[in-house]
């Protein structure tokens, strides 16, 4: 939740920057050239969908997750390879002889 004295600090910086802007005679949005605040509002335009975009694909990942984790995934299948039980390199003894049954 949103504390209110984050809310009274917000509400304060906008009426802070809307004197400002009244100060100025007019808002820098519409002191820009036709050209370029059509540049802005359509900067503007591609944050907010995007930001509306990073928002609908969490909400889809995490349902997809819940829905994941809801499932039975049965018992896990034992891996009997014992690979952390190999050498990690042959021993020199080993690695001269041809047959390793030989005696040396």
């Amino acid at each position: 939740m949103v504390s209110l004295a984050a809310v009274w600090q917000i509400s304060s910086c906008a009426a802070a920057s809307l004197a400002w802007a009244a100060a100025e005679g007019q808002p820098l949005l519409t002191r820009l050239s036709p050209q370029n605040r059509a540049i802005v509002l359509m900067a503007l335009l591609g944050l907010v969908l995007v930001g509306m975009a990073l928002v609908a694909l969490a909400i889809l990942g995490g349902r997809h997750i819940m829905r994941e984790a809801r499932r039975s995934h049965g018992p896990t299948p034992r891996y009997e390879d014992a690979w952390y039980r190999k050498p990690l390199f042959k021993r020199e003894r080993d690695a001269t002889r041809d047959d390793p049954n030989e005696c040396v």
